[in-house]
């Protein structure tokens, strides 16, 4: 199921949008303004994000830069009521895939966003949160574009939690996502994280964080430096 963020703030045009898209198999989060919008985009890990242009707290346009900056190759779509060239023309500079004219019919709009995901397809092998990046073709896991030489359990251990970034995923749900039939234990997660996380803090100074979560498991979360 796609996961969708929708940053608008006409409630109106957001429940219809949610609703419509929902009932098209889309999972869609929604925000209404930029610091929402942000918070959503920098915790999580979306396959297509659809920005207004004009929010209550500043530009989507503004926005597209912090997710682009933050390195996320995330397919983007500006829907706008705005319709002069110079706006369109920034937008799609920014990296944006398309810039959709309100009012637009829904079905048109799923078009675009399944014509935008699948060209950006080659991007579903790159998993990026903040400034980690982890290739799942090459496995190859960057930090600030800096290299870290992961082994094999701590590099798959890492995809399942920068996939769930921001979530708490338990050491069941862990085990549950590694090779079947292997012979791995809660001790033994517990080992290989903790060799992580020692890689981790020693490639980011701690920005990059691997929190446990006692009784329950880990959670991956960045600590953005301000």
């Amino acid at each position: 199921m796609p996961k969708v963020l929708l940053v608008e703030d006409d409630p109106q045009i957001s429940k219809s949008l949610k609703m419509s898209l929902s009932f098209s198999g889309f999972d869609v989060s929604v925000a209404e303004n930029i610091a929402d919008g942000w918070d959503h985009a920098s915790k999580n890990i979306f396959d297509i994000l659809l920005l207004d242009v004009n929010l209550p707290d500043g530009s989507g346009l503004d926005l597209c830069k912090k997710v682009r900056a933050m390195g996320q190759n995330v397919p983007i779509l500006f829907l706008s009521a705005r319709t002069d060239e110079a706006i369109v023309v920034e937008g799609m500079n920014l990296g944006a895939e398309d810039y959709i004219r309100k009012p637009f019919g829904t079905e048109e709009l799923k078009v675009r966003m399944n014509k935008a995901m699948k060209r950006a397809d080659p991007e579903k092998n790159v998993v990026a949160y903040g400034p980690l990046k982890l290739s799942l073709e090459k496995r190859t896991v960057s930090l600030h574009e800096q290299p870290i030489t992961l082994g094999k359990r701590e590099f798959d251990i890492l995809t399942i939690l920068a996939k769930k970034a921001g979530e708490v995923v338990s050491r069941e749900q862990i085990l549950g996502l590694l090779e079947p039939n292997s012979e791995l234990y809660d001790r033994t997660i517990d080992s290989h994280m903790s060799h992580l996380r020692r890689k981790m803090r020693d490639a980011g100074k701690d920005e990059i964080q691997i929190l446990p979560v006692y009784g329950v498991g880990y959670r991956l979360l960045w600590k953005q430096v301000t």
